[in-house]
């Protein structure tokens, strides 16, 4: 099939083949562990539940406690009856941790995205995008009417030029992912928020696999490299290590108030549910609480599994995080090795183009505060015998 140009050739043949990977569906969720008719029982290390608290007693039981206080969905969008005091708790909480002037939670990071970067940017202005930026840094900057220009990966001379070439324009808006959902490693914030400062540019840095996992706060690459206060727009989701669903910006007053009374995917959708909203506010308090405990077992599980799949000679690309891609190559044989690995009883995420370069295919494994020392073990013997049966 053919869509505006774009051929599922590849997906369709995996699908009559029957060995596509890809949408699962899920039968059970047990601590790692996940059931699905076709593979049974399979330790899960595809996921973005980096705190392991999406299956944490505390959420659920704030989940279903707001069921019951305040059903299943609210009255409507949050400007007109839909804000409950546990989205105003959330709120409240993020810029007590965070330490920005103001937060504004959204139905999810993608929304958040789309919101703050048209809301940031328009027609007189230009947008500096990293080229692996998440798709709706993309969606957003083409639904601001900027003049969008890119920059290879991470590369801070080629951002320098563009921003020197730029000079003219109204505003310039430097829009980069805090950590690579795809790659695992961190942009240059500091390099990036000097340049930002010398030719008066705004970043907006999306930390949706960073935020609650990387940092001495737990705040994301910002917080790691110390640059919080020199971001003018933080976005973040509650899907990730905060375990629950939404997305929220981190920013300044003036920036939040066009949010909220401006921008559509705010005052025209929903809020998140109160089960959803509660959940999230649960977890924000638990990583106040235990943040810093969680982030260095993760750190450990990261370690013990970078050290191991490096040592058998697996090609992790430039991963420095929680984010694991080991590199196949070849769409055909990165979907291979991902069935080889369920039929082992290891689950991965499989990435193939359009959402990774063609022939640039990997598996991306996520790792968790709560996986095992031998869960992370048979994780990197599973992949050691991969990369000998199938010459990686």
């Amino acid at each position: 099939m053919t869509f505006f140009g774009k051929s599922t050739a590849l997906y369709d043949e995996w699908e009559d083949e029957g060995v596509s990977p890809f949408f699962p569906v899920i039968e059970t969720n047990r601590d790692h562990h996940v059931t699905t008719a076709k593979h049974g029982d399979l330790l899960m290390f595809g996921s973005c539940d980096y705190l392991g608290l999406s299956q944490h007693p505390t959420l659920k039981q704030a989940a279903i406690d707001a069921i019951r206080e305040f059903g299943t969905n609210t009255y409507g969008a949050q400007l007109l009856c839909g804000r409950t005091r546990l989205h105003d708790g959330i709120e409240r909480t993020l810029t007590t941790l965070s330490g920005k002037e103001s937060a504004i939670l959204f139905p999810s990071g993608m929304a958040a995205n789309q919101a703050v970067i048209s809301t940031m940017a328009g027609d007189e202005d230009v947008i500096l995008c990293d080229r692996t930026a998440h798709i709706s840094i993309y969606m957003g900057s083409w639904l601001s009417g900027a003049e969008l220009r890119t920059f290879p990966h991470n590369n801070v001379k080629k951002l320098e030029t563009l921003l020197r070439k730029e000079k003219d324009k109204r505003r310039r808006v430097i829009l980069v992912d805090g950590l690579y959902s795809a790659d695992g490693d961190f942009a240059p914030l500091k390099e990036i928020t000097e340049l930002a400062q010398e030719h008066n540019a705004q970043v907006v840095v999306d930390e949706a696999h960073s935020f609650g996992a990387i940092g001495p706060n737990g705040l994301g690459v910002a917080d790691h490299f110390g640059v919080l206060d020199k971001i003018d727009a933080l976005v973040g989701t509650m899907s990730k290590a905060l375990g629950s669903v939404g997305g929220f910006v981190l920013t300044n007053q003036e920036t939040e108030r066009q949010l909220r009374y401006l921008a559509p995917s705010y005052t025209s959708s929903r809020g998140s549910a109160p089960g959803v909203a509660a959940a999230s506010l649960a977890s924000l308090e638990l990583i106040t609480e235990q943040g810093a405990q969680l982030r260095k077992q993760l750190d450990d599980n990261v370690k013990h599994i970078i050290d191991g799949l490096t040592g058998a000679g697996l090609n992790l690309m430039r991963t420095t995080s929680h984010i694991v891609p080991v590199q196949i190559g070849d769409e055909h044989k990165t979907v291979a090795v991902s069935n080889w690995l369920m039929d082992h009883g290891i689950f991965v995420g499989t990435f193939v183009h359009p959402h990774v370069p063609a022939g640039e295919g990997r598996l991306r494994i996520g790792v968790t505060s709560t996986h095992t020392q031998n869960e992370c073990a048979l994780l990197v013997e599973r992949l050691t015998e991969a990369k000998n049966k199938f010459s990686l």
